[in-house]
């Protein structure tokens, strides 16, 4: 069994980490939120959803220098990019089913659009040098409205994203 902290270590140390060992960490950083699930908001779900995804925020925030150093130096091979997407999928799915956050579309769809939505916040966090994350915060108000707005949709957010990401 991979011992997280060695790898986090590892990972600090700026050495090249094995594809298992980045989905310990992947996995570690999930936990993190799964763990602080009773921390979010469940008044409406914008606020549950802006309170989720600050959580996720949050726990990269913890190992923000390792994360951004694994961000740049390492080669994102197809099996560890399906691995990581299979990992996050399945998290999201059991928060949104913790928080009991239903949309009137597949839960497959929904959960993928969470994640569209989290990796286009990912791409501000990186750059997001303010000591209280705000760019996030302010990047995630306009990605709740976007995520509201897709539940008609929901294929419109992903060519949205899509479009973004590609340039």
């Amino acid at each position: 069994m991979l011992d997280v902290n060695a790898i986090w270590g590892k990972a600090a140390n700026k050495e090249e980490l094995s594809s298992d060992e980045i989905q310990v960490l992947i996995n570690d950083r999930l936990w993190a939120v799964t763990d602080n699930l009773s921390t979010v908001s469940r008044h409406n779900t914008n606020e549950t959803l802006f309170d989720l995804m600050m959580l996720v925020f949050d726990s990269l925030t913890e190992k923000r220098e390792i994360i951004l150093n694994l961000w740049s130096s390492s080669s994102l091979n197809p099996q560890l990019i399906c691995e990581g997407q299979s990992q996050i999928i399945t998290a999201i799915d059991s928060w949104h089913q913790e928080l009991n956050l239903h949309w009137n579309t597949a839960r497959y769809v929904q959960n993928l659009l969470f994640m569209c939505a989290l990796i286009y916040a990912a791409a501000v966090w990186k750059d997001d040098t303010s000591a209280d994350n705000s760019k996030v915060m302010a990047k995630i108000d306009e990605l709740i409205g976007w995520l509201n707005a897709s539940k008609s949709g929901p294929f419109d957010l992903i060519e949205k994203v899509k479009n973004m990401v590609m340039g």
